[in-house]
């Protein structure tokens, strides 16, 4: 086990990234509130955790996720997850980064969950996945098919480059526009083999 100042030094480090990406949240949640989009569920952005004793690894946020709708009961959103940490049928995440996308549900509500999370980067034979450009689309065995891109945390420094890589492409995808979002986001979003190993 470390030492106590290593602790101490590491702790304060995962509450820098934590109040960090709580700054980054928050703009999102602003800026989308501002085009006229509502945060479903409540405020929480994570969810699959445990205080468990014996389950050390899921203390830790390893997901972040906010979606959005138009209007109540939605069947089609706005969601942005932030991964930290996460492994998917054999593939791991070598650096943090976002998965941001268009929700569409022809069954239920659109809600948080494993979708968005998992969109783009499952590797699964009966979740057929199709890229065009930097988009990909997802078609969970649920029916809810999630159109996404994949970010690096990085970049999102200022609110003009949240606005500009995040809220603009989010909302010209949710308005069908697939070619205009590719440039949006062509020079930025990253590849699948750029955030998993």
């Amino acid at each position: 086990m470390a030492i106590g100042n290593e602790i101490k030094e590491i702790y304060d480090m995962m509450k820098t990234v934590c109040q960090e990406t709580s700054k980054l949240m928050i703009v999102i949640n602003d800026m989308m509130e501002n085009e006229g989009f509502l945060a479903v569920g409540d405020s929480s952005v994570m969810f699959g955790k445990s205080a468990h004793y014996r389950y050390p690894d899921y203390w830790l946020p390893y997901l972040l996720q906010r979606v959005f709708t138009k209007e109540k009961n939605s069947k089609k959103g706005i969601g942005v997850n932030i991964t930290f940490d996460g492994s998917n049928d054999g593939l791991e995440n070598k650096i943090p980064f976002l998965t941001c996308g268009v929700v569409e549900s022809h069954r239920d509500r659109v809600t948080k969950g494993n979708g968005l999370y998992l969109a783009g980067w499952i590797d699964h034979q009966e979740v057929p996945k199709e890229f065009d450009g930097k988009l990909c689309t997802t078609t969970f065995t649920d029916g809810v098919i999630i159109k996404s891109y994949f970010l690096p945390i990085e970049i999102l420094n200022n609110q003009e480059k949240v606005h500009q890589y995040i809220i603009k492409p989010l909302i010209s995808l949710h308005e069908g526009h697939f070619d205009e979002v590719n440039n949006m986001i062509i020079d930025v979003a990253l590849g699948l083999e750029e955030i998993v190993e």
